[in-house]
């Protein structure tokens, strides 16, 4: 009975491991037929602004560089979306560029063939003067200087 036993033990094993030998065979023969069927990585994402709202901006020019100077660029759609297909395995700098917005530089991205990389990134808007003046808080500003101006008119018309 044990010699049944030590038997089935042995067939068992046998038939695990030719398993797990033709399992790992293949799926590396798989990677291989995958390899060469898409070349390269893709990156996407998404691009919002900084505010609590995290709105997505549209017309951002996306940068992605090689170290060896290969450059493929793409831009954001209207919900701040990007998308570069057929970028080649390899390490890449993804840098941001937008008219009102502070460029942002240097995102480290590795890409692998048949990789899909999401790569989310934000941006800070610039402020302008005009952006200044068409906020509420100047208006307190004038609102003040006006006051203040009024009583020293007043104060010297007294006098």
């Amino acid at each position: 009975m044990t010699r049944l036993n030590l038997a089935l033990i042995c067939v068992v094993y046998l038939v695990l491991s030719v398993g797990i030998v033709l399992a790992q065979n293949d799926s590396l023969h798989r990677g291989t037929i995958d390899d060469l069927t898409q070349p390269g990585g893709t990156i996407r994402g998404q691009i919002v602004d900084t505010t609590e709202m995290q709105n997505p901006i549209e017309g951002v020019e996306v940068r992605i560089v090689a170290a060896g100077g290969e450059e493929y660029i793409t831009t954001t759609d209207a919900n701040g979306d990007y998308e570069h297909a057929g970028i080649p395995a390899g390490r890449y700098l993804i840098s941001i560029y937008k008219e009102g917005y502070g460029d942002r530089l240097g995102k480290a991205v590795t890409v692998v063939n048949g990789g899909d990389h999401y790569v989310p990134l934000k941006m800070t808007k610039k402020d302008t003067i005009l952006d200044f003046l068409e906020s509420p808080v100047p208006m307190y500003w004038v609102l003040i200087l006006c006051v203040i101006i009024v009583i020293l008119i007043f104060s010297r018309a007294n006098r």
